[in-house]
């Protein structure tokens, strides 16, 4: 057991503490400081994300828990914002109980993600003069964060010390911040063009790290890319739009400086965030699509809120008695198939049925009806009574809401339908049925004029040119409908295709044949890795394997075997 741990700062990194007891242990060794904290003496000196934490908790008399160690001293809040809640718990685990080098930063994907952390320690200069008057200067979490130059409270540059982050050299190294004169140290070159948006990284990441929200969700940016018009009315995402107003907005020199560049040549994170990815996407690129599309970091950002607002919500029924009263309870979310936006459904107890297509954007849209799906009993009472008084087909129309095309319909369902208690969900799929047979032959009738045989040719000619261009990519890139609409520019491609491929035999054989899954586009990737580094450095590491190759574990099953033979055939070899 340790006789004395030393109480740690505000926003101090765990590593720091560490170092200050190592000093004030008078270790000759570091490996003895390492054991009497950790009861092992081969536990490295992580700066961001140490493990073993139950071990260093039980040896320090509970001083600390695991859990405040994790939140308060290390850089885990940062990149826990955006997981999911398992990713999370994971990742605790690991924290938590220890684990073997880099799984911690595997399962959080940084070895997959080009983002770079700061190779040496950062301290502010104005930080470190404050401390030392008032107690003793120690290393900060929020000056160690990717992407971070400027130090978030003093708005000053950060100074780069001598002290590697890495533990490959320096596996087992300690050092204090007290042990190093700050005037030695030269600041981070900040180009006077990024102050403003280096500032808000700055400020925006330390918000991140220092705040605890109940609830961590991926955010989704289609609403934010819908309200800015990168959005069509189809759904589709103007990408080639999107990424020419990005560069602008932050200069191609400034993103490659945060190792977060897009270009137009193949797939990019910007890509993957605007579809909502399943994948692990870094907190640095979260922050440069929230700044650019809206400008403001919080918790409404994370959270998960209702796009249709708070109910009850008010019944669009023009021939109740309650209409635009607030009275449904209940609304049922579900994806817009076409746009990817929410679709609200309401169900009011007078059977009137509507949804319409969100986010609501002003208390105004509440009373926005996209489209009726039951009209119920009490409309068809409504119309039954103006079918029986002389009014004009307008009038009627009116008076119930609709469109007097709707009124005839309607009434002819009321007409050559018998009516009985039951007969209101019968009514109503009868009228959706005729509504969907008028949309049907219509497009029947569109469709017609459209000769297959020729646009088949076609598209066949224009997805052999685009699948052999993504095939010669320097970097492997996926090979889907929606890249080869990409690299081929000929517009709306995918939806030709994907809508119509029983008319288009050719093109949907070729393309059958081309189209990779998650699995093969991994396993290509993974190969063309491990040439490059066996290329450039004769032999294959697994880390650098993955991380070269954009993946993280868990791998699937056949990426799996193929990285097991990777490894086990550079084994044999060396």
């Amino acid at each position: 057991m340790v006789a004395h741990f030393p109480s740690l700062y505000p926003d101090e990194l765990l590593y720091s503490g560490i170092a200050r007891y190592h000093q004030m242990s008078g270790n000759l060794a570091q490996k003895h400081t390492i054991r009497e904290l950790f009861g092992d003496r081969l536990v490295c000196a992580t700066v961001d994300l140490p493990s073993h934490l139950e071990l260093l908790a039980s040896r320090v008399h509970n001083l600390y828990s695991c859990e405040q160690l994790i939140q308060n001293h290390t850089l885990f809040p940062y990149y826990a914002c955006f997981l999911n809640g398992d990713e999370i718990a994971q990742a605790e685990m690991l924290m938590k109980r220890g684990t073997a080098q880099g799984m911690v930063h595997s399962s959080l994907g940084l070895l997959a993600t080009k983002v770079k952390s700061p190779k040496f320690l950062r301290f502010c200069r104005e930080c470190y003069k404050a401390e030392a008057k008032e107690c003793e200067p120690y290393w900060h979490r929020f000056h160690q964060l990717p992407g971070v130059s400027i130090c978030p409270v003093h708005k000053q540059p950060l100074n780069v010390s001598n002290i590697h982050c890495a533990t490959h050299n320096h596996k087992f190294e300690f050092v204090a911040l007290s042990k190093i004169k700050e005037e030695y140290f030269s600041e981070v070159n900040v180009d006077a063009r990024w102050s403003e948006n280096l500032a808000y990284i700055a400020e925006q990441s330390a918000s991140i790290l220092t705040s605890h929200w109940q609830t961590k969700t991926i955010p989704s940016y289609k609403n934010l890319l819908y309200e800015q018009g990168y959005i069509t009315a189809k759904g589709r995402v103007k990408f080639k739009e999107l990424l020419i107003q990005f560069r602008q907005f932050y200069s191609d020199e400034l993103l490659q400086h945060l190792n977060c560049e897009v270009t137009t040549v193949s797939e990019t994170w910007l890509h993957k965030l605007s579809r909502n990815p399943e994948e692990i996407i870094h907190p640095l690129r979260h922050l440069l699509m929230v700044r650019f599309l809206d400008g403001t970091f919080n918790s409404s950002v994370i959270a998960s809120h209702p796009p249709f607002g708070d109910g009850p919500w008010p019944c669009l029924n023009k021939a109740a008695d309650h209409y635009h009263l607030a009275i449904i309870k209940n609304c049922a979310i579900s994806r817009c198939s076409k746009t990817g936006l929410p679709v609200g459904t309401f169900q009011c107890s007078c059977g009137f049925v509507y949804s319409r297509r969100g986010p609501d954007r002003s208390n105004e849209d509440k009373y926005r009806i996209g489209r009726v799906k039951q009209f119920g009993q009490v409309w068809h009472s409504k119309l039954k009574g103006l079918n029986t008084v002389n009014l004009s087909l307008r009038k009627k129309a009116g008076l119930l809401g609709v469109d007097p095309r709707t009124v005839k319909n309607q009434t002819s369902i009321l007409l050559n339908f018998k009516e009985n208690p039951q007969s209101n969900e019968a009514i109503a799929s009868k009228s959706s049925m005729i509504t969907n047979a008028m949309k049907n032959a219509s497009l029947r009738i569109q469709k017609a004029r459209v000769n297959w045989r020729v646009l088949d040719k076609v598209l066949l000619n224009v997805a052999e040119r685009a699948i052999e261009e993504i095939k010669s990519m320097p970097e492997p890139t996926r090979i889907s409908l929606a890249s080869i609409a990409r690299t081929s520019a000929v517009g709306e491609l995918s939806l030709k295709i994907s809508k119509n491929l029983d008319k288009l035999p050719k093109t949907k054989a070729y393309v059958a044949t081309c189209i990779e899954t998650t699995e093969t586009y991994q396993v290509r990737r993974l190969l063309w890795a491990a040439n490059r580094l066996f290329e450039g450095e004769g032999k294959i590491v697994g880390w650098r394997l993955l991380k070269l190759a954009g993946l993280n574990h868990p791998l699937r099953k056949q990426v799996l075997n193929v990285f097991n033979d990777l490894i086990h055939q550079n084994d044999l070899d060396s």
